[in-house]
């Protein structure tokens, strides 16, 4: 039996959506950016987040119940073309990317501090800053502190968060970002691990990976920079 044109387009289409999610980005100073665009397609969608975070997008391969424990799963990021090829709109990426987000990792770990009211949330992969995005967790993890939700990201694989009620979770959440920014080693024992560092090391060995040294606060519906 023959298949139709737009049965054909659509699975593909629709396989490869099924695939986004968001990765969060730092803007990139003037004096960093390439001297030779990108050709207008292979520019990737950002949008502006908030102060000099963006929300950009990547199709996510190699993940799946099946992984071997510590795989690499490769990140392909979405650009003008993609959406051309998917006729999608970039500003409908988010909500998309965000909902696979959430089927992608759906076994979160909750990782409390013993000696302070602050939790670090690991997802798998190095997309957890990501889970900014997601209203209905960022809700339900509200619910859990004291205050308004504050959350440190300085790194994309890194989400560490507290209340403004627990003034020794924010300065917890302000340490962590210290050791992510400056601190070049891996963990080494099970201690470190425990105080909110990656799994897979520090973001100064991966630099590609840093974000903000600013902590973001939940007001409402919306962040804000502490």
């Amino acid at each position: 039996m023959r298949q139709s044109r737009r049965s054909a387009v659509a699975q593909p289409r629709e396989g490869a959506l099924a695939l986004v999610v968001p990765v969060m980005r730092a803007r990139v100073p003037v004096e960093m950016q390439l001297e030779f665009p990108l050709p207008e397609g292979e520019v990737p969608v950002l949008e502006p987040f908030l102060g000099d975070l963006l929300v950009g997008y990547a199709i996510e391969r190699g993940a799946g119940r099946d992984e071997t424990p510590g795989e690499v799963r490769a990140l392909e990021h979405i650009a003008g073309r993609h959406c051309a090829e998917w006729s999608v709109e970039p500003r409908d990426l988010r909500e998309r990317a965000v909902t696979n987000l959430r089927v992608r990792r759906p076994d979160l770990a909750f990782n409390w501090y013993p000696d302070v009211r602050a939790v670090s949330v690991t997802a798998g992969g190095d997309l957890e800053a990501g889970l900014v995005l997601d209203d209905g967790f960022v809700e339900k993890l509200a619910q859990d502190v004291e205050g308004d939700l504050v959350v440190a990201i300085p790194a994309r694989d890194l989400f560490v968060a507290t209340g403004t009620g627990h003034p020794d979770g924010v300065d917890r959440l302000r340490w962590v970002v210290d050791q992510i920014w400056a601190d070049e080693r891996h963990p080494s024992s099970e201690g470190e691990a425990a105080s909110g560092a990656p799994p897979h090391g520090l973001a100064p060995q991966r630099p590609h990976l840093l974000l903000t040294r600013d902590l973001l606060i939940r007001r409402g519906t919306a962040w804000e920079l502490v």
